[in-house]
């Protein structure tokens, strides 16, 4: 079964460019140029992933993005004509999981598409969240297992770890956005507060050390992936053991 994108894009030329080339790539694409005319189409079909155009006539693409993210993990790339970082940064933190710049490539974009599919596989809106990892007291990620209501992880081999309160926050914080890059402003703000603003590295202590604990094992990828100039991700799946 082809995967679906749905498109959300008010420049037309822009909008039927990326169509194409989807098409052309092995998609369904569904294709709108109003925030209304996309959630005429998302309300009645499976979508697999949405491209969300942030400046729109009938709406705000960041808060589009944020309503999708509250009820699905569908994969999300926005779309911004912003050179500065602000949008972008907003976007990653409200649960996009890529974003492009215009202007843009539209082979760029598809290869996007097809990276953030690969991440978000099995994942569509607007889903079902029954079973969802973020709301079970107990998780599973990479033979890891960590109980959020004891506050109690397990290695992959039984034994015990111990984590600070910071360290159990910031844990907490990737398991419920994995595969996603989350700015240091915002794990910052999750784990010590906004007494911390301005201290813009002192998340990066707080990482190094959980690091250390949740070291992989002979030739597994990192657990958590520096993401150069935006912040980190959580990379193993996350779900209920």
């Amino acid at each position: 079964m082809k995967q679906t994108i749905l498109i959300l894009e008010d420049e037309p030329l822009i909008l039927d460019e990326v169509r194409e080339t989807l098409i052309d790539d092995g998609f369904e694409v569904l294709a709108s140029g109003t925030a209304d005319e996309m959630w005429a189409m998302a309300d009645n079909q499976r979508i697999d992933l949405f491209v969300l155009d942030l400046m729109l006539p009938d709406g705000n693409g960041l808060q589009i993005a944020k309503t999708i993210r509250q009820k699905s993990d569908v994969g999300i790339i926005i779309l911004t004509g912003k050179k500065g970082e602000t949008d972008r940064v907003v976007g990653l933190e409200i649960g996009a999981d890529d974003y492009v710049t215009k202007p843009f490539s539209p082979r760029e974009l598809s290869a996007r598409v097809a990276s953030v599919l690969r991440r978000t596989k099995g994942s569509f809106y607007p889903g079902d969240r029954q079973g969802d990892p973020n709301k079970a007291e107990i998780v599973a990620f990479a033979g890891w297992i960590l109980d959020l209501g004891a506050r109690h992880l397990l290695a992959p081999g039984g034994d015990g770890v111990h984590l600070t309160t910071a360290e159990f926050e910031l844990l907490s914080t990737f398991i419920e956005g994995p595969n996603r890059v989350l700015s240091r402003d915002y794990l910052m703000d999750r784990v010590h507060g906004r007494d911390w603003a301005g201290y813009d590295r002192g998340i990066d202590g707080v990482v190094s050390r959980l690091r250390k604990k949740l070291k992989p094992g002979d030739g597994e990828p990192d657990i958590i992936k520096t993401v150069r100039g935006a912040g980190y991700m959580f990379t193993p799946k996350v779900g209920v053991p």
